[in-house]
């Protein structure tokens, strides 16, 4: 048996693979693991369920501790994600709802927050402007109290996801297109809320990236790694998210602002991955210009405390006017530096100082 294999018989009896029943070329995910990778690891002196993505962060990522929010987007003990890959093809059961859409026209059934040059007033305003986590930067400082609702947004009444390894994913069609195969892969019903979202997601992801910008939608761990570290130029990087319990409930309440760290300049470039609605971990993710970023520690009516991460825009001024920021904070474009914390799930990407 070869050290590849000693690894992956290792790994499987300590519990350290989900469940995912793989069938497929061992070199192409066992290619991902790695000795130096896995003692790095242990070095850092962190708990880890080995998984052939976590390997790979541990590989090209050696100085950067990952967020908690990603780590629980690789479970080694789920149940409701089975894979079976063989000649006939992916097969991948991921345990969605069969519900479908009827009469409802859009599946991001809480409206979105998007601060950005383009966006208008009226189709972006969620019902509960709490979940979009605005503040200005002038009172992005100890002793501010703000009302908050951390949640992180889904596909309706979905189980949770996860990162399946990329040589899982590359095998599963990624495009509008082919999106009737996809969801026969995933055993996905056509006319499900679920099949919605995923149509939605694809059409994000193929939108023309806007003047001057850079997006791209990794389906993997492994891709969102190789994508950010290719841009940034580097693999010593500062990864950001908002972390808090999984047992936290996703209510409003008011939360005052504990501690602020901050991680960059505006002059500095950041990669923004933004969590989206797709039956595994999808993402995607821009270049932002002209921000600041920065750790937030708050501090929650009930006790709870969360470290979440912020991102403040400080060129608004070419901004749509009728953008719904502008009225939730009665301000007007370029008149103040706008911040917001980035919801549970996603990621920002800068280089280490």
């Amino acid at each position: 048996m070869g050290m590849h294999m000693h690894v992956w018989y290792a790994c499987i009896h300590n519990g350290g693979f989900p469940r995912l029943k793989l069938s497929i070329y061992m070199d192409k995910v066992l290619s991902h693991l790695s000795v130096a990778a896995i003692r790095a690891a242990h070095l850092q002196g962190e708990r880890v369920s080995w998984t052939p993505s976590m390997a790979y962060w541990h590989e090209k990522l050696p100085t950067t501790p990952m967020p908690e929010a990603l780590k629980e987007l690789i479970s080694a003990n789920d149940e409701k994600v089975e894979v079976n890959v063989g000649k006939g093809g992916v097969k991948v059961n991921v345990g969605m709802p069969p519900r479908k859409v009827g009469t409802q026209k859009q599946a991001k059934g809480v409206g979105r927050c998007v601060a950005g040059i383009n966006y208008a007033a009226i189709t972006q305003m969620p019902r509960d402007i709490s979940l979009c986590m605005l503040l200005l930067e002038k009172d992005l400082v100890g002793g501010t109290k703000v009302p908050l609702t951390f949640l992180h947004e889904s596909i309706p009444n979905s189980h949770q996801k996860y990162f399946l390894p990329r040589a899982v994913a590359d095998e599963i069609p990624f495009s509008s297109d082919k999106l009737s195969v996809a969801l026969k892969e995933l055993n996905i019903a056509p006319d499900s809320i679920t099949a919605l979202a995923m149509k939605e997601t694809l059409q994000d992801c193929e939108s023309p990236a806007m003047k001057g910008e850079t997006k791209f939608c990794p389906t993997s761990l492994e891709a969102m790694i190789d994508f950010t570290t290719s841009k940034l130029g580097s693999n010593r990087l500062t990864v950001l998210a908002t972390n808090f319990s999984k047992t936290s409930k996703s209510v409003r309440q008011e939360y005052t602002i504990t501690g602020v760290k901050y991680e960059s300049k505006e002059d500095k470039a950041v990669y923004y991955c933004h969590s989206s609605q797709y039956p595994y971990a999808v993402y995607l993710c821009h270049d932002l210009q002209g921000t600041r970023t920065a750790r937030v520690w708050v501090k929650g009516e009930d006790g709870s405390t969360v470290e979440a991460a912020a991102i403040c825009h400080t060129k608004t001024s070419s901004w749509n006017p009728d953008n719904m920021v502008f009225q939730v904070l009665n301000v007007k474009p370029g008149a103040a530096s706008i911040c917001h914390l980035a919801r549970q799930g996603d990621v920002l990407w800068l280089t280490a100082d």
